[in-house]
C-alpha cells in the first residue's frame, strides 16, 4: 500500500500496483480540510498520520487500521505538523507552536509534554525531530537545541545556536548532526552538550538528511543551496562516513524542492518544481538519467521495484526503470 496526504484535505490508501483508491479520510468532518506536513508512521497494523491548519484552528493525530482504514483513535492538538519520532511504544510529535508531545500508539494516551519556547509567532512548522532511542533532540523557534530523556521528556540539557538551523536534526553513530545558515555542517555531543568540529559546505544545507551503505563504506547526503549571479541553484553533497569530509557534490539550475535525497538502487534521486527529476550514482556522483513531468516534485517512496513519485498538484506517479 501507499499512503498519502492529498492536498484537498483526504488521507488515502494506494494500491501500490494500480494506484486505486483501497481506502480514504476526509479530514473535513473534524473541521479541515486539514494538510499534511509529516511523513505517516507504520506500526503494529497502524498507520498514523498529523494534520494542521495553522495555528488558529486545532488539528488531529489520527491513527487508522492499516488495512481497512477504520478510525482507530484521534488526539486533538494545536497544529501538529512534523513527521513522528519512533519512541518504541510511542511516538513523539511537534507542533507549530513549539509543543512536542509523545503519544501512545495503541491508544493515543499522552505520556508527556514539552514545551520548547514561548509558541511561535510565525507558525512555522518546526524542524524534523531526531532520537538515537534513548535521547531525543529538536530544535526550537528561537534556535536552541533541546536535549531530552525519550521516555520521559524531561529536559537533559540545551545549546543556544549562533546561526538558524535548516535542516532536520540526524543523530548517527552517537553524534547530533545539522546544517545552519551560515553554510556549515554541525555537530553536537548530545550526551555532553559539547561542540565537535564543523565544516563550512560554501552552500546552505537544505532538508533532511539521507543515508546508505555503499560495498564496505557508509555514506551520507543532504540538499543545498547557493547562488549564481544572484540566483539560486541546488547542490547534492555527499558525505564519507561520519560526515568526515565531502565525497562529492553536483549543482543544479534550480534548487531542488523534494525533502530530502532519495536513495533508491545505485541512485540518489533528485526532483524540483520544474518537474525535473534526476539520478545521481551514489557512488561518485556521476549523473545517471533523467527525467521530465508535470509538476512540482515534493517527495518520493520506493519498493523493490518501483519509485513513487509525489506531486505538489496532488498527482502520485510509478516509475519503473
Amino acid at each position: 500500500m501507499l499512503f498519502i496526504g492529498s492536498c484537498a484535505g483526504k488521507f488515502l490508501s494506494l494500491d501500490k500496483a494500480t494506484g486505486k483508491e483501497v481506502w480514504s479520510y476526509d479530514t473535513k468532518i473534524d473541521g479541515g480540510p486539514f494538510s499534511f506536513h509529516g511523513d505517516p508512521f507504520v506500526r503494529d497494523g497502524l498507520v498514523l498520520i498529523a494534520a494542521d491548519r495553522g495555528c488558529d484552528v486545532p488539528g488531529y493525530v489520527y491513527a487508522f487500521n492499516k488495512e481497512t482504514g477504520k478510525l482507530q483513535w484521534k488526539v486533538r492538538a494545536r497544529a501538529p505538523a512534523t513527521s513522528f519520532v519512533d519512541a518504541g511504544d510511542a511516538v513523539v510529535v511537534g507542533t507549530r507552536e513549539d509543543e512536542w508531545f509523545a503519544l501512545s500508539i495503541d491508544s493515543g494516551k499522552r505520556k508527556w509534554d514539552f514545551q520548547a519556547a514561548v509558541p511561535d509567532p510565525d507558525c512555522e512548522i518546526p524542524k524534523p525531530a531526531t532520537t538515537d532511542g534513548k535521547i531525543f533532540a529538536l530544535v526550537s523557534h528561537d534556535q536552541v537545541v533541546h536535549i531530552l530523556d525519550l521516555k520521559s521528556g524531561k529536559e537533559l540539557r540545551q545549546r543556544k545556536l549562533s546561526s538558524p538551523s535548516t535542516t532536520a536534526l540526524f543523530m548517527y553513530k552517537d553524534v547530533l548532526y545539522f546544517g545552519t545558515k551560515d553554510g556549515r555542517l554541525r555537530s553536537l555531543d548530545p550526551a555532553t552538550g559539547q561542540w565537535f568540529d564543523e565544516q563550512d559546505l560554501r552552500a546552505v544545507p537544505r532538508g533532511r538528511f539521507a543515508w546508505s551503505k555503499n560495498t564496505a563504506a557508509n555514506t551520507e547526503y543532504v540538499f543545498g543551496s547557493g547562488a549564481v549571479d544572484k540566483q539560486k541553484n541546488g547542490i547534492v553533497l555527499a558525505f564519507t562516513d561520519e560526515f568526515e569530509s565531502v565525497l562529492w557534490s553536483r549543482s543544479s539550475e534550480a534548487e531542488w524542492t523534494s525533502e530530502q535525497p532519495h536513495v533508491w538502487k545505485q541512485w540518489l534521486i533528485a526532483g524540483n518544481c520544474h518537474g525535473d527529476m534526476a539520478a545521481y550514482r551514489t557512488t561518485d556522483g556521476v549523473l545517471a538519467w533523467t527525467e521530465h513531468l508535470q509538476g512540482c516534485i515534493r517527495s518520493f517512496g520506493h519498493d523493490s521495484s518501483t519509485l513513487y513519485v509525489g506531486m505538489q498538484q496532488g498527482t502520485v506517479l510509478a516509475y519503473r526503470r
